[in-house]
C-alpha cells in the first residue's frame, strides 16, 4: 500500500512539474520550444508542446502555425489518422490562412504515403494552382510529375486530365507522353515531340522538366566510373547501412591494389525514410553525378520506388536487404542480392523432398505477405512432386501463443498416423469411416492408461507428419520453441531465414536441437578465407567487420568484378545479369530461378549447441 501511494505521489509530481514548466511560456515561446524539438526529431516531444499551446491558448494569434505543426508532427511519427483529422479541421476552420498550402502540401505528402496517389496528386494539385509559396509550387510540381509517371494508371490520369483542364497540366501530360516515346526506345520521335513543346511554351511550368529529360536523353547509355550507395538516416538502420557501405569501400580498395582497371569511385550519400524526400535526393544524385549503378537502401516502399525509378532512368539498382517478392520484376535494371521469400519457400521444400525424403507436411506461416510468397514457393514444390501439406496454420502480427496452431497440427500428426495404419490393413475404408474409429482411438485406447485423459493431452508423442516447416521472424523464436517442445510433436522442424540468430537459438536450444533453416549468408568463422579477409580489413579498416561489413565487400567484389573502363549502363546491367556465380565469404550471388533475384541459399541445422552448413 505504501509502494502504491509512493508511485502515485511520484506521477503527480511529475504531472505537475510539467504544467508548471509550460505555465512558464506563452503560447510563442512553447511554439518557439515545439519548433525546436521538430528539427531534432523528437516529433513526440513537438506533438505534445503544440497540442498543449492549442489547448491553452484557444484564441492565440499563432493559432494556425500550431495546427500546422502540429499535423506535421503527427505525419512524423507516422499516425496518419490523426494527422488527417488535424489536416480536415484546418481546411474546414481556416480556409484563409497563409499556411493552407502547407497543410494541402502536407496532405499530399499523407496520402503518397498511404499509397493513396490520386488523392496525393489532387493536394499538390491544389498548391500549384492555388498556393502562394513559390517554393511548394515547385516542389508539388517535381511530386505530381513523378506521381503521375511512376505510379498512376491510364485510366487515373484520364480521370485527372479531366479534373484539371487547364494549361499546366495539359503540358504536364505532354511531357509524360514524350518521356514515355522515349522510355519505349522511340527516342528520336520523343525528343523531337519534347523540343517541339519546349519552342512552343519556355515559361511553361514544368519547362526545366522537360529540359532536363531532353539533357540526359537515354540514361542505358551513360558511362561512368561511379556507384553510388544510398544509406539510411533512420534509428536502426543507420547502422547496418553504414557497414554495408564501409565493406563495399573495402572491397573497391582491395580491387583497386590488384587491378588499377578496376578503379571505381564509391560515393555515399544519406536519405531520409520519407518516400518523397529519398526520391528527390536519389534524382538530384542520378542528375548531377550520372553513377554507373546505385545500391538502396532497406526500407520496402524505399526499394520499390528506386525500381520503378531505374526503369525510366535506365540504371542498374542493386537490392542488398529485400526478399519482397516482385521486385526485380518491376525493371530490367533491378537486382535483388536476398533470394524473394517464394524462392526461399521452393528451395527449402526441394531440400525436404530429395534430401530428407520426408512426404507429408504442415505448415504455421505469418499471415502477412511475406508469408503468403514463402508459402506458394514451398505448396507449388510439394505438388509438383505430388507430396502432401496436410495442415496449414497461420498466425497474426505480435502472436505470442501458438497454442491453437500448434495443437491444430499435433492433432493432424495422431490422425496421419492412425490412418496409415488403418489403411495398412483396410484400404477400402472411406474418410468418414476413418474420422469415426480416429475419434473412438482417441478416447478408449490412446489414452485409456491414463484415465481419458483431454485428446491434446501432451504425453504421447504425435508421429505422423514427417517435416512442419515453421517461418518465423526472431522475435518469436522465444515464444515458439518452448510451445513446439510441449507439443510433443515428433517431426523434422524446417525454418526459414528468421530462425538464423546464434545467440537465440544457444538460448533456445533445449527445445529445438536438429531444427534444420534456410540462410542466405553464413560464413565459417574458422575457414582460411575469413581469416585472411579478417585480417586485412582490420588493418586497412581499423575495425572488425561484422555480418553487413561482409555483405557489402561481397557485393562490392561482384560488382566491380563486372566493370571495365568506359562500360556503358547498359552492358553493365547486361554484364551483372548474366555472369557466373560469385562465391563470397558471405553470400553467393548467381540468378537462375527470377531474373536478377539471387537463388543462392544455405542449408544449416542447429545440432547439439552447433551451426552446421549442410548445403
Amino acid at each position: 500500500m505504501l509502494k502504491l501511494q509512493k508511485s502515485i505521489l511520484t506521477v503527480i509530481i511529475l504531472v505537475i512539474s510539467v504544467l508548471v514548466t509550460y505555465a512558464q511560456f506563452d503560447e510563442r515561446q512553447m511554439f518557439a520550444k515545439g519548433v525546436e524539438f521538430y528539427k531534432q526529431q523528437q516529433y513526440r516531444d513537438a506533438q505534445k508542446t503544440f497540442f498543449i499551446a492549442l489547448k491553452n491558448y484557444p484564441n492565440s494569434q499563432i493559432q494556425t502555425a500550431l495546427k500546422l505543426m502540429l499535423a506535421k508532427s503527427y505525419y512524423k511519427m507516422g499516425d496518419y489518422p490523426t494527422t488527417r483529422l488535424v489536416v480536415d479541421d484546418f481546411i474546414a476552420k481556416c480556409p484563409r490562412s497563409d499556411y493552407l498550402d502547407n497543410i494541402y502540401f502536407l496532405k499530399g505528402e499523407m496520402d503518397f504515403r498511404q499509397e493513396k496517389y490520386y488523392q496525393a496528386v489532387e493536394g499538390w494539385q491544389w498548391v500549384i494552382n492555388r498556393g502562394e509559396d513559390p517554393r511548394l509550387k515547385s516542389k508539388a510540381g517535381t511530386y505530381v510529375f513523378h506521381t503521375v509517371d511512376l505510379y498512376l494508371s491510364d485510366r487515373e490520369i484520364a480521370a485527372l486530365d479531366k479534373q484539371y483542364d487547364d494549361e499546366i497540366f495539359n503540358g504536364l501530360l505532354e511531357i509524360i507522353r514524350d518521356k514515355k516515346l522515349i522510355d519505349s526506345g522511340q527516342v528520336e520521335q520523343g525528343e523531337i515531340r519534347l523540343g517541339r513543346f519546349l519552342d512552343q511554351n519556355p515559361y511553361h511550368f514544368y519547362a526545366d522538366i522537360a529540359s532536363e529529360i531532353l539533357r540526359k536523353g537515354r540514361g542505358s547509355s551513360v558511362s561512368s566510373n561511379t556507384i553510388v550507395i544510398l544509406k539510411s538516416d533512420q534509428e536502426g538502420r543507420k547502422e547496418a547501412t553504414d557497414a554495408l557501405a564501409k565493406g563495399f569501400y573495402y572491397a573497391a580498395y582491395e580491387m583497386a591494389q590488384r587491378d588499377r582497371q578496376k578503379a571505381v569511385k564509391v560515393d555515399t550519400v544519406a536519405v531520409e525514410t520519407d518516400v518523397l524526400s529519398m526520391l528527390k535526393t536519389s534524382l538530384d544524385v542520378i542528375n548531377d553525378r550520372q553513377p554507373l549503378a546505385v545500391i538502396g537502401p532497406l526500407n520496402n516502399d524505399e526499394n520499390t520506388t528506386l525500381a520503378l525509378l531505374s526503369k525510366y532512368e535506365y540504371f542498374p539498382f542493386i537490392s542488398p536487404f529485400s526478399s519482397q517478392d516482385g521486385l526485380a520484376a518491376v525493371s530490367p535494371y533491378t537486382f535483388q542480392i536476398n533470394p524473394d521469400a517464394e524462392i526461399k519457400g521452393r528451395f527449402l521444400a526441394k531440400y525436404a523432398l530429395e534430401e530428407l525424403g520426408a512426404r507429408t507436411f504442415a505448415t504455421l506461416i505469418p499471415a502477412d505477405a511475406y508469408g503468403i510468397s514463402i508459402e506458394k514457393g514451398f505448396e507449388d514444390v510439394l505438388n509438383e512432386h505430388e507430396a502432401e501439406l496436410v495442415e496449414k496454420q497461420w498466425y497474426y502480427e505480435d502472436t505470442q501463443d501458438f497454442s491453437r496452431q500448434l495443437k491444430a497440427i499435433r492433432n493432424k500428426g495422431f490422425y496421419i498416423a492412425f490412418k496409415d495404419s488403418v489403411l495398412g490393413v483396410d484400404s477400402t475404408l472411406t474418410e468418414e469411416q476413418l474420422e469415426e474409429q480416429f475419434q473412438q482411438y482417441l478416447t478408449e485406447t490412446l489414452f485409456a492408461s491414463e484415465g481419458r485423459r483431454e485428446i491434446d493431452s501432451t504425453q504421447v508423442a504425435s508421429t505422423g507428419i514427417d517435416a512442419l516447416f515453421i517461418a518465423i521472424y526472431p522475435e518469436y523464436v522465444p515464444y515458439i520453441g518452448p510451445q513446439f517442445a510441449f507439443q510433443n510433436i515428433k517431426t523434422q522442424l524446417l525454418g526459414n531465414e528468421g530462425w538464423n540468430d546464434p545467440e537465440i537459438l544457444m538460448q533456445q536450444r533445449v527445445y529445438l536441437d536438429g531444427l534444420i533453416y534456410i540462410s542466405a549468408g553464413y560464413f565459417d568463422p574458422e575457414s582460411w578465407n575469413y581469416k585472411t579477409f579478417l585480417s586485412r580489413f582490420r588493418q586497412q579498416m581499423q575495425e572488425t567487420p561484422q555480418i553487413y561489413h561482409l555483405l557489402g565487400y561481397d557485393i562490392g567484389k561482384w560488382m566491380i568484378s563486372h566493370y571495365r573502363p568506359g562500360i556503358s549502363r547498359g552492358e553493365y546491367r547486361d554484364g551483372l545479369a548474366d555472369g557466373d556465380i560469385y562465391q563470397g565469404i558471405l553470400e553467393n550471388i548467381k540468378f537462375g530461378i527470377k531474373p536478377r533475384v539471387n537463388s543462392q541459399l544455405n542449408i544449416i541445422k542447429f545440432y547439439r549447441g552447433q551451426i552446421l552448413k549442410l548445403q
